[in-house]
């Protein structure tokens, strides 16, 4: 296949220089921070004037900002920016001009995805975001059934806001990924209507407590035993980790409903924010569960880079599979498939490649890459002593408290706090109060812009969730190799924090005014 050729400004010979200027060099439609923001739908088109998209992040450096949102969505960081550079300029190598092919520039990033992974053997699916590998997810799988599909979702309320449409094999938006203009809530072409039907289980009681695991797992299995009896096949989702941290369904739920009736009853673990293990994903795609993750929530790479990994058993089935529906086009490039699937494959593309995407998740790989370097056990104390210095901070502030609901040593592993807050009468804040202090805190009154994950409903509460990402993990496991101690180390991590939590007072002492 020939390299793609993209007309684009002459990038500086020293790559590593200031990213300010290299920035301004390239400000052309054509320029990196342009095609960062490119190969999604409306919510990462930047803002002509403010050059921020509908997170509030920005694909331009942004050094003098405070995130604490990787929950949500990251500022690009410096290295992420760099690698993406570098490797657009692999892409269309303007000095040789021999670029490199395009479906090897892509099976590299594919590559280093199961590299850092460990995942010998599994096949990587890029995807726009999570939720497009939401309908990846279900069209391959609905492409090896040949009969009626029930998508079981967990907690729809915690995974993305389109999640459920996409579920149900329906356009989760006007736009997709790939330019495509779609009717939202139709079925994609080649699922009928009445095909698919989702089913859905509560994480939490209607006063947003959380759910026992075991009552979780008993209503999984219970749904999977009768929509067997209907004669229908069953997608079982396993959620990782949700919005406000929990995971839900058990490892052992997922393996027992899919002894059930193996070949009718499919496991996809929803990773996609990716605070769990590495080593328990391993061991999902050993199990033979798909597992959907993204390079955009803890790994803090720009919005919108998502991946489908199909474990080596399945990976074959889908390639020999010819009843893939045809709509999932709108959303899948050729390059987003390994050479090895698309090949057997007679699906019927109407993209070559997503360059965007691709530029994300080398964004993203600059994290994960020496993230996945780092031992568990490193990792896990980094993010427990991240959640300790937050919780500490939590105390004294007035409008601002843990909820005992919330609290577990769950948050401990996933680096996640979610944050209740109360108005000035003393209630519980409105979903439409805590978005309102989000981007406030985005404002440059009361101090720097700091970035907070979004607001997220439980039961009658509100939360804003602060988080520390895979690029803090790394920063710290920096220092302490450096010789420093675990305090020591966290320093620049405990004076951030700082400034985000005066500002966060300062902003809840008048959300609606300032």
């Amino acid at each position: 296949m020939p390299a793609i050729q993209l007309g684009i400004p002459q990038v500086p010979a020293n790559p590593t220089s200031e990213m300010g200027g290299w920035d301004r060099e390239l400000h052309s439609p054509a320029s990196l921070s342009f095609l960062l923001g490119t190969g999604g739908d409306r919510r990462i088109w930047p803002d002509a004037i403010t050059r921020r998209n509908r997170y509030g992040t920005r694909t331009t450096s942004a050094d003098d900002e405070i995130s604490f949102s990787s929950t949500t969505a990251s500022n690009a960081s410096r290295e992420g920016l760099m690698a993406a550079g570098v490797e657009l300029r692999r892409l269309i190598d303007i000095e040789s001009r021999s670029p490199v092919a395009s479906d090897r520039w892509f099976g590299d990033i594919r590559e280093r995805i199961v590299s850092d992974l460990g995942c010998t053997g599994a096949q990587v699916i890029l995807a726009a975001s999570g939720t497009d590998a939401e309908l990846l997810a279900l069209c391959t799988i609905a492409g090896l059934s040949r009969r009626p599909l029930t998508n079981l979702l967990v907690a729809p309320d915690e995974t993305g806001n389109g999640v459920p449409r996409a579920a149900a094999g329906r356009h989760y938006s006007d736009l997709t990924a790939l330019g495509s203009a779609v009717e939202t809530g139709a079925p994609l072409e080649g699922l009928s209507p009445g095909r698919i039907e989702v089913r859905t289980i509560a994480i939490r009681d209607e006063k947003g407590k959380p759910r026992h695991q075991h009552e979780i797992d008993a209503d999984i299995i219970a749904t999977v035993e009768l929509e067997l009896k209907l004669d229908r096949d069953v997608l079982v989702h396993v959620l990782d980790t949700s919005k406000t941290g929990l995971p839900a369904v058990t490892r052992q739920a997922a393996r027992h409903a899919a002894a059930l009736a193996p070949g009718r009853v499919r496991v996809i673990v929803d990773a996609c924010q990716f605070r769990g293990s590495i080593s328990q994903l391993r061991q999902d795609l050993e199990d033979g569960f798909v597992v959907a993750v993204t390079g955009s929530k803890f790994i803090a790479g720009p919005p919108f880079s998502g991946a489908l990994l199909i474990p080596a058993g399945l990976a074959g089935d889908i390639a020999a599979s010819s009843d893939i529906p045809a709509g999932l086009a709108e959303y899948t490039a050729a390059q987003d498939w390994p050479a090895t699937l698309r090949q057997r494959m007679t699906f019927a593309f109407k993209s070559e490649l997503n360059l965007g995407l691709g530029l994300r998740w080398v964004a993203a790989l600059a994290h994960l890459d020496p993230y996945a370097e780092i031992d568990e056990p490193r990792q896990h104390l980094v993010k427990e002593q991240f959640v300790r210095l937050v919780r500490s901070r939590t105390g004294p502030l007035s409008g601002i408290s843990l909820h005992q609901d919330d609290d577990g040593d769950h948050l401990g592993s996933r680096a996640m706090v979610p944050l209740t807050v109360t108005n000035s009468a003393g209630s519980f804040a409105s979903f439409e109060e805590c978005q309102t202090i989000q981007v406030l805190m985005r404002g440059l009154n009361e101090g720097p812009i700091c970035h907070v994950g979004q607001a997220v409903r439980v039961g009658p509460r509100t939360v804003l969730r602060v988080a520390a990402s895979a690029h803090d993990v790394i920063s710290v496991s920096k220092r302490i190799s450096a010789g420093q101690s675990l305090h020591q180390a966290f320093a620049p991590i405990e004076s951030r924090l700082d400034v985000f939590f005066e500002k966060l007072s300062a902003v809840l002492r008048h959300p609606l005014d300032a």
